[in-house]
């Protein structure tokens, strides 16, 4: 699938305004002569002037009517069934997550997705094992995003 440049600057357009309109709610930091929506307000100027870009840039190049172009692969039945395994893989780790926590469900999940995606099983695992040690790392201790967790769990917190 391919997103026609108009579309993209459309949806561009269109985020930075979210996110400009979510961050008129950010409350001021005493004492600073900024708020929390500082940053995210310079984020949203930045894009929107980014979709402003690509949508003039699509118009000059002739371009009418925002869409999108299927590339010939999603005509493909297993195609389709794979993309839409990995979508449910997602729906199952947003609702065993908090069950089983971040660890043995991220695990899990990418050990499924990599063996629907046709990657051996001895390197799913490995890849599997080090992405969700890394990203629990890197989130969970440094990032302090806290991830759901099990109690048999927190000795690798």
């Amino acid at each position: 699938m391919r997103v026609t440049d108009l579309t993209l600057g459309l949806l561009t357009l269109l985020g930075g305004i979210a996110i400009y309109i979510s961050a008129l709610d950010f409350q001021a930091i005493p004492g600073q002569s900024y708020g929390a929506g500082t940053m995210p307000r310079a984020i949203s100027f930045v894009t929107v002037l980014l979709g402003l870009f690509i949508v003039v840039k699509a118009v000059i190049a002739g371009e009418r009517m925002p869409g999108l172009r299927l590339e010939e692969w999603t005509r493909s039945g297993p195609a389709l069934l794979r993309m839409l395994s990995v979508l449910v893989l997602i729906v199952v780790y947003i609702v065993v997550s908090p069950l089983l926590g971040f660890l043995p469900t991220a695990f899990g999940v990418m050990v499924a997705a990599m063996l629907i995606l046709g990657v051996r099983w001895p390197l799913a695992l490995i890849v599997s094992a080090l992405a969700a040690l890394a990203i629990q790392q890197s989130f969970g201790r440094l990032l302090l995003v806290p991830l759901p967790r099990t109690d048999f769990l927190t000795f690798l917190w």
